[in-house]
């Protein structure tokens, strides 16, 4: 593996031949609704956004959207099977998410900006690591959503990498790599990641592949 700047220098090298535009995106804005949140950080994994898992956070901000906090999720959870909130029938993810909901309301964070607050501390992060079915792109994708900074680590950051001549399966060294071009470029962590992403997005659509489209969630 390179030095971290020369690292740094490829991905900035390839940003430079893509069509980009960083004014126009904006930082992304919290749900307000924990139910949402957390049902958005953990289906995530591994489906496909807009079809599989938009739909059934959209779902939870339109049937029950006075239910805000995490308490209330709770208490939504408690009277209503978690499957028919989240329309989710794999059994895993429901226990994820509700033992993620008891976890965080018993450290008092019943709002996203408890949240974005909380997670912020290294402690308090790698502690949702004791929680079976999060890691660590979960624990990034939550401080975005709770409107914080992060770069979630998925297949198409690192195919992102491996175009620029960065090969790494390492989730904390690409972690490091992006964050640390998002601090040279002097843009938002969560700016460097739409860009990327959006960027691979196009080229999937195109039909181009690599290895991490395959192997991708394995290696995360």
């Amino acid at each position: 593996m390179d030095n971290i700047d020369n690292s740094v220098q490829k991905v900035i090298d390839l940003l430079e031949r893509i069509p980009h535009n960083y004014a126009e995106i904006t930082q992304r804005t919290p749900y307000y609704n924990m139910a949402a949140t957390l049902t958005d950080s953990v289906l995530q994994a591994g489906m496909n956004y807009k079809s599989v898992v938009y739909p059934r956070v959209y779902n939870i901000l339109s049937k029950y959207s006075d239910y805000r906090t995490t308490c209330d999720f709770i208490i939504l959870f408690q009277t209503i099977p978690i499957e028919e909130i989240i329309q989710w029938k794999n059994k895993r993810k429901q226990n994820t998410i509700c033992n993620l909901a008891l976890y965080l309301y018993n450290c008092n964070i019943n709002t996203e900006d408890d949240l974005a607050e909380w997670i912020l501390d290294d402690g308090n992060a790698e502690s949702l690591l004791e929680i079976n079915g999060v890691g660590r792109k979960t624990i990034d994708y939550m401080k975005l959503l709770s409107g914080q900074q992060a770069i979630p680590i998925d297949r198409h950051m690192f195919q992102f990498l491996e175009i620029a001549g960065v090969l790494t399966a390492d989730y904390k060294e690409a972690s490091r790599i992006l964050r640390k071009t998002a601090s040279v470029l002097e843009v938002g962590e969560s700016v460097l990641d739409k860009t990327i992403w959006n960027y691979m997005s196009q080229k999937k659509s195109d039909g181009q592949m690599s290895i991490f489209d395959i192997f991708g969630d394995i290696m995360v």
